[in-house]
């Protein structure tokens, strides 16, 4: 079946390029030049992942990755922006960026990283589901269920949550964890980033659970927690 993708850019020459470099045999392409398209084109249709220029016309990106995430947390986001600063990244994996490629960027690069996300997150999903306390790990859907209550995760969040569960007596440091990110296909971060996505996870999960999910070994990382 073939994947559905979008690419937000205002310049035409940049998305035409894009859309020319992925395979129409696998991918369903839709090319959105401002916020306002993008919002419409999101609220109508379900994309496995999306291109985003931040700096666009009426909506910035950053708006609407926030808007996306409200709708879905397994679209897959590859932001790709000539605003390459690490307090800017941190901003686009703190709202839910899957991935980050700084202009000028090589569209072989770009279609790899696709064609690598995608993949991971069916791997991901094809898995078996994984029980801690009152945690299940729900690898086929990529949800947390915690009490019952099904929470959903973005494909980079969800993957840290199976890295700690499948290693429950494990603790991982924060660079072991952003090696683990990147060997995976999910783009290049930081420990800082680590420590942000970490927060989002416990922030979600506070809702149905008041002990924390994921704790901090003090001075070694993170560990799941089993108590």
């Amino acid at each position: 079946m073939k994947k559905n993708i979008l690419i937000v850019e205002d310049e035409e020459q940049i998305a035409e390029f894009i859309s020319n470099r992925l395979d129409a045999n696998l991918y369903n392409v839709d090319i959105a030049y401002e916020g306002r398209d993008a919002l419409c084109k999101i609220h109508e249709n379900t994309y496995d992942l999306i291109t985003l220029d931040i700096m666009i016309p009426h909506i910035n990106g950053f708006e609407i990755i926030e808007a996306l995430r409200k709708k879905s947390k397994q679209t897959l986001v590859i932001m790709i922006s000539a605003l390459d600063t690490e307090e800017f990244k941190e901003k686009g994996y703190e709202l839910g960026v899957d991935d980050y490629i700084a202009k000028p960027f090589s569209a072989k690069e770009l279609s790899v990283k696709i064609k690598s996300l995608l993949k991971r997150r069916e791997e991901l999903n094809s898995a078996n589901s994984k029980y801690i306390s009152n945690i299940i790990l729900n690898e086929e859907s990529c949800e947390l269920i915690i009490n019952g209550f099904k929470m959903s995760f973005t494909p980079s969040e969800y993957f840290l949550l199976s890295v700690l569960v499948n290693n429950k007596k494990r603790v991982y440091s924060r660079n072991e964890l952003a090696q683990l990110i990147y060997d995976n296909n999910f783009g290049e971060i930081d420990e800082r980033s680590i420590d942000s996505h970490i927060y989002h996870i416990r922030k979600k999960a506070k809702i149905f659970e008041t002990k924390e999910i994921i704790k901090t070994v003090r001075g070694i990382g993170y560990q799941i927690n089993e108590d």
